[in-house]
């Protein structure tokens, strides 16, 4: 088995998360590709013969149904009859050429060969997410320019002001219990609800494509969060419940008795999640060094065959 430390990207519209789903029909286990995950596991496949085991994708960032990524990290093991190292640049092209041809908004952008020891979530050490608005500078124009239908919130509001928006950020920074402002999940393991937000802003954004006429018409606004890690549905939470602070709905005050007191249920019933569609994983810091260290060294032949330089480390 060889290991390699994968970067890649992708529009999450048409798939249901990160994470696959397997589904054991007649002891056989059918791999499905609407998630990010089972279709990048399809695509490596194709490197291997059938008979082999099947790739395993481990990725640090599990993004849910409809979110998107410009950045995100996993890590991935083949095998192989002779247990060789794929050429990497050679890797990218077979498995991007099959996503293309599988119809798949997701590209693989790096892959590097590492030890078996190297864990990508102990590499990340920062998450970094992006949630675009546009309002309607006319709350009844429903003229959405196309490129932006699948990419951000359409908000129209006579009554959004940012400016309170800006004012209420501080009241999420700092370590705090985010109870109220995450969905129940299923874990095996204690969850840990207290987190530290490293930075939380909301500036002025720009269209998808300034040339569209209809952008005229529109404010365009992002939200920028960064953390260690999140909660599910934490960020999502979070934007929709400044927004509803920005439109009016709700006060400062309601935001401080949310983090004041937190639990599942306190999320006032008048607040939504902030949609899918408008979320991007921006980006993920990774710890160089660790990485340096599980590197596999290698050098290409002539007739381009990978060998490592220390063939200990495979």
């Amino acid at each position: 088995m060889t290991r390699y430390f994968i970067k890649f990207s992708y529009l999450g519209t048409l798939y249901s998360g990160m994470q696959k789903n397997i589904i054991k029909n007649a002891n056989i286990q059918m791999h499905d590709i609407d998630t990010i995950q089972g279709a990048i596991e399809s695509a490596f496949s194709t490197l291997t013969p059938k008979y082999v085991v099947w790739p395993r994708l481990t990725c640090c960032s599990r993004t849910d149904y409809g979110v998107h990524a410009m950045h995100n990290l996993a890590h991935i093991d083949i095998e192989n009859n002779h247990d060789f190292i794929y050429n990497p640049d050679e890797t990218l092209k077979y498995v991007n050429r099959y996503l293309i041809k599988c119809g798949h908004n997701i590209r693989v952008l790096e892959a590097i060969p590492v030890k078996n020891t190297f864990h990508v979530r102990k590499c990340a050490n920062s998450r970094t997410y992006l949630y675009r608005v546009l309002r309607a500078k006319n709350k009844n124009d429903h003229r959405v320019p196309i490129i932006e239908m699948d990419h951000c919130l359409h908000l129209r509001s006579d009554t959004f002001d940012p400016e309170r928006i800006k004012r209420a950020i501080r009241l999420f920074m700092g370590t705090k219990d985010f109870r109220t402002f995450s969905a129940k999940a299923i874990s095996d393991r204690p969850i840990n609800y207290v987190r530290n937000l490293n930075s939380l802003t909301f500036e002025k954004g720009s269209p998808l494509m300034p040339s569209d006429p209809l952008s005229e018409n529109f404010e365009f606004w992002e939200f920028k969060c960064s953390s260690q890690s999140f909660l599910y549905k934490q960020v999502r939470r979070i934007v929709g419940t400044l927004i509803a602070l920005g439109t009016g709905q709700i006060t400062e005050k309601d935001i401080t008795v949310m983090l004041q007191v937190p639990g599942h249920h306190n999320f006032l019933p008048i607040l939504r999640a902030a949609p899918s569609n408008g979320l991007f994983l921006f980006n993920v810091g990774y710890d160089q060094k660790y990485l340096d260290e599980h590197v596999i060294e290698y050098k290409i032949s002539d007739n381009g065959i990978v060998i490592p330089l220390d063939e200990t480390e495979i």
